[in-house]
């Protein structure tokens, strides 16, 4: 892998990763030189797979993700995403934890290539020289994605490494923890982009693994003048755009509309700057470009996705993300080719996270305006109709790839939610939404007018996967999408190739703009891919459906529910997985053809509740002896006041194991960042070394022994 490898306030945090993720914050102190984080991990999950009479051994942890290059043995990574102070820089991060042995003989399964849809099967197979060496695989224990900006807010991408191995004899090795720590230097000013809103604060504190160093930001008040969406067209499309701003107006969502004559040119570089001077003057978090490519132009980014010299292709995209992620150059070395992992401030990477959300109405004429206004207006006045209840998975046959030679075991991923390829996603309820299924198998293949008639007795939302081109998608061409008389419109995301592609080299409209914005049926929005869409052969765990999974996730565990807010949280749950194979490819190429404002959740389900409180979590600090006592220091380190909390107290052990005290200690109470001790009475009496075990409600369990001298408990020192 290509990464900054991690050498090696206080801020003291603890995260558990045991198929969700907590963490507490005991101390903030701002512009601190060091943070230290702890992240303790659940025990890695074994299996056995077969791949074309090959058996191999599987390793994954909650939360985790496949990181190597094909070839390399698949292991667990799991992302550490870290708010850093105001006006610091990363100097180094290193990440410690003592390690035990699962056992030898284990036969690690490869990674797989990351393929197009086009290409013929690649078994994964092990490299040689990998394979053949006992050196711990990963040699580290953690690496650096990068240091990314939000809101003016900076983020420290991390990839952690909790299990490593050792080929020849086949050990595994466990971290049950990591100390992460990462040391800071002062920086001389703030971010351009920092507002100190209300919803930017709301907006890291979602994405980040320590909220409670927000604290250490200033807050700004709403701005008196504001707005909730751009609407960035060209003088002669702005009045078909004026319904559409007035129907938002209406549901509260404030939008403004401006043209390029506003902004001051037509060149990417004028429209890019535009957005951030609306950004930081009118507070927006939603942009919709009014045009197609020719009227509101792209910036074209150049791509590599690669498996280290394994497989490689690269090629030239359409990418709005440029319009959304605002920090920064795009083409730091002023070479032809924008969108580097060299090409942002300084030569480091680019931005890539989201200040804005952007969407495209690839719209050329008032025709075509009229067409998209009215179907998103319309979509946004249908909460009432049952089709909103209606999901679809249209999947095809892909080859002969194993698990993944009918994309309906990657679909099926999307409904209710998976924890497949150790990551948990929500998916759509089935228990609020009827879901359909056209799936191609070894004994039917479903055909297109099949689903342009599901499409015309109305579906809500359509998740595909299948072989696709410029004008080919779902099994339909253009032609198909003008026969279409559905009143009922859709979403739909697809993982096909090509269909996105709305610079189209050969000169016609892509498929998605067709189903969008030429037609007033078909679909009011959708994601579809500009160039190849990726997936692992003999695997569900592809880049494309990495997007696909974490979108649906934003939506339904995530509660952010427009458009545009789950395309770009789909990308930004994936920068720690940023150098695996394909993934900043998938990361560019996702458009949103449609309006980011729009809701999907604007129909006759209800949103999500909101997550629950988080538990206390407690420490022991420490314990101690006297005569006939006990004493315990806790100290609580999480987010809430822990109250009635129960506790135990073992004593055990002397000369010959006479002494055995067992004791329920009385409940006590401790506030957010204080200590408490407490003491347990003890009917002691004997001689020698025992061991003292206690448990304390929402703590990890302190193990520790001391020594027994008639009444007297001495010398109690943790194990």
């Amino acid at each position: 892998m290509k990464k900054t490898s991690c050498i090696g306030l206080t801020l003291c945090v603890t995260v558990l990763l045991l198929g969700s993720t907590s963490l507490h914050l005991t101390a903030a102190t701002p512009n601190p030189s060091t943070i230290t984080l702890t992240y303790t991990f659940g025990t890695p999950q074994l299996s056995i797979i077969t791949i074309e009479q090959e058996r191999y051994d599987t390793v994954s942890l909650p939360g985790s993700a496949a990181m190597g290059r094909a070839g390399d043995p698949s292991l667990p990574a799991i992302g550490a995403y870290i708010l850093l102070p105001p006006q610091t820089t990363v100097t180094s991060v290193s990440a410690h934890g003592s390690r035990y042995s699962l056992g030898q003989g284990y036969h690690v399964v490869p990674i797989g290539e990351s393929l197009p849809l086009t290409k013929d099967p690649v078994t994964p197979t092990p490299n040689p020289e990998v394979y053949a060496s006992d050196a711990a695989f990963p040699a580290y224990q953690c690496a650096v994605e990068g240091v990314y900006q939000l809101r003016g807010f900076s983020i420290l991408v991390v990839s952690l490494y909790p299990v490593q191995y050792r080929p020849a004899s086949g050990e595994l090795l466990a971290y049950p923890s990591f100390e992460v720590t990462v040391s800071l230097a002062p920086t001389a000013s703030a971010s351009p982009l920092y507002r100190g809103l209300p919803q930017d604060f709301d907006e890291v504190r979602s994405r980040v693994d320590n909220p409670e160093l927000l604290s250490a930001y200033p807050s700004h008040a709403p701005l008196s003048s504001s707005a909730d969406l751009l609407i960035l067209t060209t003088t002669s499309l702005k009045d078909g755009f004026v319904p559409l701003a007035e129907a938002h107006n209406a549901t509260g969502v404030r939008t403004i509309i401006r043209t390029l004559t506003d902004a001051g040119g037509t060149d990417t570089e004028t429209i890019r700057n535009y957005i951030r001077d609306m950004y930081t003057t009118m507070g927006i978090s939603y942009v919709l470009l009014g045009g197609d490519d020719p009227v509101v132009p792209e910036r074209i980014l150049w791509v590599m996705g690669m498996d280290e010299n394994v497989t490689e292709y690269e090629d030239y995209l359409p990418a709005d993300i440029y319009y959304a992620c605002l920090d920064g150059p795009y083409n730091y070395d002023g070479d032809g080719k924008w969108g580097e992992p060299n090409d942002g401030e300084g030569g480091g990477d680019v931005d890539l996270m989201a200040e804005v959300y952007v969407g495209r109405a690839c719209v050329d004429n008032v025709a075509d305006v009229q067409a998209f206004v009215t179907k998103t207006i319309s979509y946004m006045n249908s909460s009432d109709d049952p089709y909103m209840t209606k999901t679809l998975l249209a999947g095809e046959y892909l080859g002969d790839y194993g698990i993944a030679s009918y994309s309906s075991s990657y679909l099926e991923q999307l409904v209710n939610g998976s924890d497949a390829d150790g990551y948990t996603t929500v998916g759509i309820p089935s228990s609020e939404y009827q879901v359909d299924r056209l799936y191609d198998s070894e004994f039917y293949y479903w055909d297109p007018s099949e689903l342009m008639a599901k499409i015309n007795s109305g579906v809500h939302f359509i998740n595909h996967l299948g072989h696709a081109s410029f004008d080919y998608n779902m099994k339909m061409y253009e032609s198909d999408v003008d026969d279409l008389t559905n009143t009922k419109y859709c979403f739909i995301y697809s993982q096909g190739c090509d269909s996105g592609g709305f610079d189209n080299p050969y000169g016609y409209d892509c498929i998605a703009e067709e189903f969008t914005a030429k037609t007033m049926h078909g679909a009011f929005a959708g994601i579809w891919n500009a160039r190849y869409g990726f997936f692992w052969s003999f695997s569900t765990d592809g880049d494309n459906q990495r997007l696909h999974r974490q979108f649906w996730d934003a939506v339904f565990g995530e509660n952010k529910t427009t458009v545009g807010a789950a395309n770009h949280d789909s990308k930004e749950d994936n920068l720690f997985i940023l150098h695996r194979s394909c993934i900043r490819w998938v990361i560019y190429e996702t458009n949103l053809f449609g309006d980011p404002a729009v809701n999907l959740l604007n129909s006759t389900s209800p949103p999500p509740p909101p997550p629950p409180p988080p538990d206390p979590v407690l420490s022991i600090v420490s314990a101690s002896g006297g005569a006939r006592v006990l004493h315990l220091t806790v100290k609580n380190i999480g987010e809430v006041s822990a109250e009635n909390i129960s506790w135990t107290a073992t004593v055990s052990g002397g000369i010959f194991h006479r002494i055995g005290i067992s004791l329920n200690g009385t409940p006590f109470t401790v506030d957010v960042n204080e200590s408490i001790t407490v003491n347990a009475t003890l009917p002691l009496f004997g001689l020698g070394k025992v061991s003292v075990d206690t448990t304390v409600e929402y703590a990890a369990p302190w193990n520790g022994t001391g020594f027994v001298l008639g009444p007297y408990l001495l010398k109690v020192t943790q194990s």
